[in-house]
């Protein structure tokens, strides 16, 4: 597998290490892209006023430093179905697993292998994010 794209290294930079080391491992089986990772407090806001997250600044894993969240996409993406979000997290989930971290993923957020609660495809967050936050500053952007 390729490597990320510069905008995809850079944003990758900006995550905490335990997510770095599940996004490069999973890079080596299937290409995507990293569409977001730290969010400052107008990012935030912008997202919540548009409708892209149900989180007001420093309630978002993406508001810290590192950020403990990241948004990924499929290559290449498309927005009219979740099947290639959900067969992303097929191969993320298990390294994640694999490699005893703690991640989440937004397709579904109670970790009970159903996407019936799932509505942020795109998320994956250290879990639980809170507890993480606590060794990390606020991003303010």
């Amino acid at each position: 597998m390729s490597s990320f794209d510069l905008a995809s290294a850079k944003r990758l930079s900006q995550a905490h290490p335990l997510i770095k080391k599940v996004m490069l491992a999973a890079r080596e089986q299937i290409e995507f892209t990293i569409m977001d990772s730290q969010r400052g407090r107008d990012a935030q806001e912008y997202a919540f006023k548009k409708g892209h997250s149900k989180a007001h600044f420093g309630q978002s894993a993406h508001n810290w430093s590192p950020a403990i969240a990241v948004d990924i996409a499929p290559v290449p993406l498309t927005w009219k179905s979740p099947k290639p979000f959900i067969a992303l997290s097929k191969i993320i989930m298990p390294i994640a697993k694999a490699m005893n971290v703690p991640l989440r993923w937004g397709g579904d957020w109670n970790m009970d292998g159903s996407t019936s609660d799932g509505w942020d495809f795109p998320h994956y967050e250290l879990h639980p994010w809170r507890t993480f936050a606590k060794q990390c500053k606020p991003y303010e952007g």
